[in-house]
């Protein structure tokens, strides 16, 4: 698997994009989570006021101190920072849940947008891994780390502002060690970031392996690789494991940095300021509370400094999720579509996008496509099919059929020349009109996770009951629906593992007919299916394409004998085009497909009769 390929860009500058993404739905809670910090922040500076207050009585009256009215002092401060800390939880904790469903749904959005060639080129596991561990981190550092950073920085600036007013020659000689420590903050930051992004991509591709293992396992039995899937698997893990040893090794060694520096500021002021005590020029209690801010500055100080060092190995999931979600679509709708959609919605037009609704005509015209620049696989395609018509794509495989049908359903766009629907380059209707008007059985059927009613449903959301049986009835899948314990409410497992390929491919026929598509693309449909499923295929066949423009591409040429047209393919262009009749006659390629095919099949049934 190649790892950059499967990945998207990171994107710099990702925290900006990030903030104004969750701060403008979230904005009330990130306001009151600042204010509550201040509130905080101050009454956490406010203990050793109270203390210094309480030294220097004692010094001044003795027993005489009103020790009474510090003890109020405390409890006040002690009830209103209890009160504060648990509002800075509840709204931190639901600020988390809710970045985490914003982030995930925006994703999840967005996948749905994207145009096919970005899954051509992109691991269903490296996107997992965005959409689930990625967007976690994300939600959990954002809300616990505003918590910290919004407490930590005002607590900071009001010690030092503390320090400076009690005694500002003392207070600047405490500070002057900081600048020390942002620079050995920076130094670690840059390298915690780099290792992070290089922990994070090894994550995906974890990840990803994991699903092509668990998706492929019978194909590994079968072969017996269990043995070499755990060898390849453990040189992953194994690079994960050192990388995650490397970036732990930085972060660890960053925190005794700060308590050196907090260390060397404490005794700085014990140093300075007893001096100045004895001298008469500082009371004991102004000592006291610079000793207690000194190594108060210890814990806001690994506070913000390991949520610096969070946000830093946070940044390449920042980078990566922020990525996915700037992926522009290849295929959308122009401008001019979406004016037209604007003004018919304004207006209640009864199309979507001011065209006609009812298909007469689909024309190719001089299309060429390649997936990539240098790889072109269909040259200068030419057909114009009327309506009510049934097109066959034959040829070997590889040969372009499948992109045919790819550039019809408009998965991609011709790189050259056009496709016409009733005149008009498809490209001027709306993706939602020509897609809505899609019928699509696929090679391999996929069914998903639900009862089977629910899958024959998916192709019309607004089928009633009879519907939906009605649709089954007309590709003969009913009967065999019927027979099943639970009928239309049986539980399809993922994948459809309970159900045989014959049966999971009657449905999505079902299901691709359902909302009456005037368009139906079956891309070798019935080769994977057993002899009697083709059999009930073949029966309810010429109901399913009556009055549609039908394009089929077929592995078995036998089911396309009645086809109105037949194109053979070969290497990207079209090399013949007629009737069954018409083909065999010309006696070319066709007539040798055909025959050898022919040939094959009789041999089967001679070996499968002895």
């Amino acid at each position: 698997m190649n790892q950059e390929q499967n990945s998207t860009p990171s994107k710099r500058g990702a925290w900006k994009t990030l903030f104004y993404m969750v701060y403008r739905p979230q904005k009330r809670v990130f306001h009151i989570l600042l204010v509550a910090a201040l509130i905080t922040a101050g009454i956490d500076a406010s203990f050793t006021l109270v203390t210094k207050a309480l030294v220097d009585d004692i010094v001044a009256h003795g027993l005489q101190a009103d020790l009474i009215r510090y003890a109020w002092m405390y409890g006040g401060l002690v009830l209103a920072l209890v009160g504060f800390i648990w509002m800075f939880i509840r709204l931190a904790g639901g600020l988390s849940t809710a970045l985490m469903y914003d982030l995930r749904k925006q994703s999840f959005e967005h996948l749905q947008r994207l145009s096919f060639r970005f899954f051509d080129n992109h691991a269903v596991g490296w996107l997992l891994a965005r959409i689930t561990s990625d967007t976690q981190r994300i939600a959990n550092v954002v809300a616990w780390g505003t918590l910290d950073l919004f407490w930590g920085v005002p607590y900071l600036v009001a010690i030092f502002g503390i320090l400076i007013y009690l005694d500002w020659q003392l207070g600047l000689v405490v500070l002057a060690l900081f600048p020390f420590l942002a620079g050995v903050a920076m130094w670690f930051n840059i390298r915690i970031l780099d290792s992070s992004r290089r922990l994070r991509k090894t994550n995906s591709r974890i990840t990803a392996v994991y699903n092509e293992s668990i998706a492929g396992v019978q194909t590994s039995k079968v072969l017996v690789r269990e043995d070499e899937n755990l060898n390849e698997f453990q040189k992953d893990t194994g690079k994960m494991y050192r990388q995650s040893m490397h970036n732990l090794l930085l972060t660890s060694a960053f925190f005794p940095f700060v308590n050196v520096f907090v260390s060397i500021a404490t005794g700085a002021a014990l140093w300075l300021g007893g001096t100045a005590v004895l001298a008469g020029t500082l009371t004991l209690g102004t000592l006291v509370a610079f000793m207690a801010y000194a190594r108060a500055l210890m814990d806001p100080m690994l506070e913000v400094s390991e949520k610096l060092a969070e946000l830093q190995r946070t940044t390449a999931c920042v980078e990566r999720v922020i990525g996915l979600l700037e992926v522009e679509p290849e295929i959308v709708d122009s401008e001019s579509v979406q004016r037209c959609m604007d003004r018919a919605l304004v207006e209640g037009a009864t199309t979507v996008d001011g065209g006609v609704d009812e298909i007469q005509e689909i024309e190719f015209r001089d299309v060429s496509f390649g997936y990539k620049p240098d790889e072109i696989v269909l040259r200068d395609f030419n057909l114009t099919v009327p309506a009510g018509a049934t097109v066959a794509l034959v040829g070997a495989t590889g040969s372009g059929k499948s992109t045919i049908a790819s550039l019809l359903c408009r998965f991609y766009e011709p790189t050259e020349g056009q496709i016409l629907i009733n005149g008009q380059d498809y490209r001027e209707r709306s993706l939602a009109w020509l897609q809505s008007n899609l019928g699509i059985v696929l090679q391999t059927p996929f069914l998903f996770s639900g009862t089977i009613r629910s899958n024959i449903r998916y192709g019309n959301l607004n089928a009633s009951d009879e519907q939906v049986e009605a649709a089954a009835k007309a590709v003969n899948v009913h009967d065999i629906i019927m027979q099943m314990e639970k009928g239309y409410e049986t539980v399809v497992q993922e994948g459809g593992n309970n159900l045989s390929t014959g049966q999971k491919q009657l449905i999505s026929f079902a299901r691709a007919i359902i909302g009456n598509p005037q368009i139906l693309v079956m891309d070798e449909a019935t080769s994977s299916v057993d002899t009697q499923t083709e059999h009930w295929l073949q029966e309810s066949l010429q109901t399913v394409l009556d009055g549609r423009i039908s394009f089929v591409i077929a592995h078995r040429l036998s089911t396309i004998r009645s086809a109105d047209m037949i194109l053979v393919i070969d290497a990207g262009r079209l090399v013949e085009q007629g009737t069954h009749e018409s083909l065999l006659a010309e006696r070319g390629r066709y007539y040798q497909l055909y025959r050898k095919q022919y040939q094959t099949e009789s041999e089967e049934q001679l070996l499968h009769s002895g």
